[in-house]
């Protein structure tokens, strides 16, 4: 069995949708459902930055057989406290052959905070199970 297929990792990935914004603007947008997979996740940077302040901006490759990813999904790291992840541009797709087929994307951790748990709507997570950034906003992805 490859590593490509049993990843130390777990995570929740909601793909990409065209969806419709509450203005009738079709805009891509994470899905409801997550589809979870196995992957390995490697570091690739750790930088301050010290204009902003206090803060520290983590990148990480994820690395996987094959995965829905693209430039509007969303990751939930389960093995990291289920944190969010967003994906930094299209993932690169290797094709060469079926034994080293796979995809590679780069995570960058979100920021911002998730939807607070609604009445009988939450994970018990503190996350709302109609996705992960529902709400106000509508379906259009925050920045």
């Amino acid at each position: 069995m490859s590593l490509l297929d049993s990843g130390a990792e777990l995570v929740e990935i909601y793909p990409q949708v065209l969806t419709t914004d509450d203005l009738g603007n079709e805009v891509w947008a994470p899905a409801d459902d997550p589809v979870v997979i196995r992957c390995s996740i490697q570091p690739v940077t750790s930088d301050e930055l010290s204009a902003v302040g206090q803060d520290l901006v983590t990148t990480y490759r994820l690395i996987a057989r094959t995965a829905p990813l693209g430039p509007w999904a969303r990751v939930r790291w389960v093995n990291n406290a289920n944190t969010w992840w967003d994906v930094i541009g299209t993932p690169r797709r290797y094709g060469m052959s079926p034994r080293t087929a796979h995809v590679d994307a780069l995570l960058r951790q979100r920021k911002d905070p998730q939807d607070p748990p609604d009445e009988g709507g939450s994970d018990g997570a503190g996350v709302s199970r109609r996705g992960p950034d529902r709400g106000a906003r509508g379906a259009a992805r925050s920045g």
